[in-house]
């Protein structure tokens, strides 16, 4: 009872997060959206006035068509090099990275049936490989950076564990911040033109979280020096960052077991739920009518009754007991 009550109350704390999430992103985004919209029927008006000969309908057909020829990530620019090419093999390479680590750009995606087909396949069995991957090294890499670390300066500060576990966890999570989001992004923002260091920063945070909203895509950008490097180069970003990623809960987990308050929270269920299994075994183990010799704890529960052929060696019975000779 106590479980299904602790679900019901992250259920609703949920549901309010995300109608205070939307409240807030209307509130902020829908202003914005107004003033581009009447930007465009600005513009619209105008293009119309200046050309006279062509009409509403030819224009609105042919935007409509370039803009779905734009979505599918074919240029519909006349100056296309060769660089922009979207299915070349690099590119399709970094669209496989982004697709089986889950951030998924949208840009490009498959467009004809048999590409979308063996995408769905190629995900069934890829998506859950490199996420067990990364999660793989991440437990490895945290016996290195977490437990090895944590029994040296315990054993030679003698410094209790869970102020000595918050001291390293601040360090480490900051060091892997650094390099995951705040170093990279000055990168970005000195390769990508159009991009300001706030726009850098954002994009290394989306995609490292695995939302890949697909605002901000790099190597987009026409006339992209080394593209095909620069590419293979932010592939190689994002696995890497991903395991500082997974390196970062595993410790953040860790550090739940010392905080009461975040532990009941988060762990609370869980642990409510492994104290069901274990007292559903021992209830099961309550009925069991024999026992075998060699688990002396069970033999101690078990009734002489249960077994009268089999010699008692936890207790001795006080009818069998020898006489004592004075």
């Amino acid at each position: 009872m106590m479980n299904c009550q602790f679900v019901f109350l992250l259920l609703v704390i949920y549901m309010l997060y995300l109608f205070v999430g939307a409240a807030i992103f209307s509130v902020l985004e829908q202003p914005y959206e107004e003033q581009l919209r009447e930007k465009v029927l600005n513009m619209w008006d105008d293009f119309l006035e200046i050309h006279p000969c062509l009409s509403e309908e030819k224009l609105e057909d042919f935007l409509r068509t370039a803009l779905l020829v734009k979505s599918f990530g074919v240029s519909v620019l006349r100056n296309i090099s060769g660089f922009e090419v979207k299915w070349d093999f690099v590119s399709s390479l970094f669209f496989a990275g982004t697709t089986l680590t889950t951030i998924g750009y949208g840009h490009p995606f498959p467009i004809s049936l048999s590409g979308k087909v063996f995408c769905v396949f190629y995900c069934l069995i890829g998506i859950p490989f490199t996420l067990s991957l990364l999660s793989i090294v991440a437990q490895k890499l945290t016996i290195f950076l977490r437990d090895r670390p944590l029994h040296y300066f315990h054993h030679r500060w003698n410094t209790s564990n869970n102020k000595l576990e918050w001291i390293h966890a601040i360090v480490v999570i900051s060091i892997l911040c650094l390099f995951s989001f705040f170093i990279p992004a000055i990168f970005f923002n000195f390769l990508e033109e159009n991009w300001g260091y706030a726009d850098a920063l954002y994009f290394c945070f989306i995609s490292l979280s695995t939302v890949g909203l697909g605002d901000y895509v790099p190597g987009e950008r026409s006339g992209q020096r080394l593209p095909a490097l620069y590419k293979l180069l932010v592939v190689g970003y994002l696995l890497l960052g991903l395991v500082c990623v997974f390196l970062m809960v595993e410790i953040f987990k860790n550090l739940l077991k010392h905080n009461q308050i975040l532990s009941l929270f988060l762990l609370g269920y869980e642990a409510g739920r492994q104290d069901e299994e274990i007292d559903h075994v021992s209830t099961n183990d309550s009925e069991v009518p024999f026992a075998p010799r060699n688990d002396e704890t069970t033999r101690r529960r078990v009734t002489h009754s249960a077994s009268p052929n089999e010699k008692s060696y936890g207790s001795i019975s006080p009818s069998r007991a020898p006489a004592i000779i004075t």
